[in-house]
């Protein structure tokens, strides 16, 4: 599966790519969300991972914007966030019921939880 991780925290981008690699996946990471969308097209990934607290462009704004984009196959948006899971179900509901994960938990744990999300959703 390629995965594109787009968050602004360069150390959790290069934990989360290293498992998820090991794990088999092609991961692509961004560590801004400027330019998020023309790597969407050039890479056409399964699944992006959108933080949704980012400098300057949140994850629930980009979301909007990759979902008006005009793919053959638009990729699986799924939402992480360390806010508080409330909080983060509120913000995922808010971006048009989204699925998403709390970076509360050991990245194994994160890793197993996209492909559990992955493994339920339809990709299109």
């Amino acid at each position: 599966m390629k995965i594109l991780l787009v968050d602004d925290d360069q150390t959790v981008l290069d934990m989360m790519s290293k498992l998820l690699a090991h794990r088999g996946h092609e991961v692509h990471a961004c560590a801004t969300p400027f330019g998020v969308s023309a790597q969407i097209v050039r890479d056409t990934p399964d699944v992006v991972l959108l933080d949704v607290m980012m400098p300057g462009l949140g994850g629930s704004a980009l979301a909007s914007l990759i979902a008006k984009l005009e793919l053959e196959r638009p990729p699986l948006v799924i939402l992480w966030s360390a806010m508080d899971d409330v909080a983060l179900a509120e913000a995922a509901a808010e971006a048009g019921g989204l699925p998403w994960i709390s970076k509360g938990r050991r990245a194994s744990e994160i890793a197993a939880e996209i492909e559990r999300i992955v493994g339920a959703a339809p990709l299109q």
